[in-house]
């Protein structure tokens, strides 16, 4: 199997104006982004699916290919799936794809290099990055009373006593891209491959991108 690696980095962000082009560490997420696939150096190609020209010229001098995104699937509204067929439409030689996003901005190359052998020598049909969490959850009843969801509360767990939840982080989706025509990113045998909480971090507001910036430092060197 050969695996394509596929960016989606739109210009339209609200949170932060052009997101994919702040610096961390000196260097744009898209960048940075992109350096790591390019030393991982197994994809059959690296691609960014952009609507903005300075994102594709960033990308470019980065080293990857672009994918020109057309407006339908970079509205606000739009999902990154839309996004991703639209991709793989264009693009039916890819039997396999793995989805980035650069704004998880401490991918390092142990993670992916984990997934990719997961699709190409143990046979799974979609691999994604999780973070384990030990955070105890409640929702709220028809009634707005609340009610635990992962825990009893005769046996409240110690955080030593249980393995806690897989959440998505979001980092990257690694699949097959026959399940697209299912409408989803993941399916079939289904693996994870866990990063550690502290290189998690997800850049959605200023104040994450604040974070990123003030720890890149020191992650970027460890």
């Amino acid at each position: 199997m050969q695996i394509t690696a596929l960016i989606l980095a739109r210009g339209g962000s609200k949170g932060i104006l052009l997101k994919n082009l702040a610096l961390v560490n000196n260097k744009t997420l898209i960048s940075r982004t992109i350096s790591v696939l390019r030393e991982f150096s197994k994809f059959q190609s690296i691609w960014v699916s952009t609507d903005h020209e300075s994102i594709a010229r960033e990308a470019r001098l980065s080293g990857a290919r672009i994918h020109t995104r057309s407006r339908e699937s970079a509205t606000d509204e739009a999902s990154s799936l839309l996004a991703v067929k639209e991709f793989a439409y264009h693009h039916p030689e890819i039997s396999a794809i793995a989805l980035f996003q650069c704004t998880s901005p401490f991918l390092t190359l142990f993670p992916i290099d984990q997934a990719y052998a997961m699709m190409t020598d143990l046979g799974y049909d979609s691999v994604f990055s999780v973070t384990t969490s030990y955070k105890l959850r409640w929702t709220f009843n028809s009634d707005f009373s609340v009610s635990p969801l992962n825990f009893e509360l005769t046996r409240r767990p110690r955080r030593q006593d249980w393995d806690g939840d897989l959440m998505e982080n979001g980092m990257f989706y690694f699949f097959r891209t026959r399940l697209l025509q299912s409408n989803v990113l993941q399916g079939g045998l289904m693996g994870v491959v866990e990063i550690p909480q502290n290189r998690s971090l997800e850049i959605d507001s200023p104040l994450d991108l604040k974070m990123a910036q003030a720890i890149a430092p020191l992650l970027d060197n460890s």
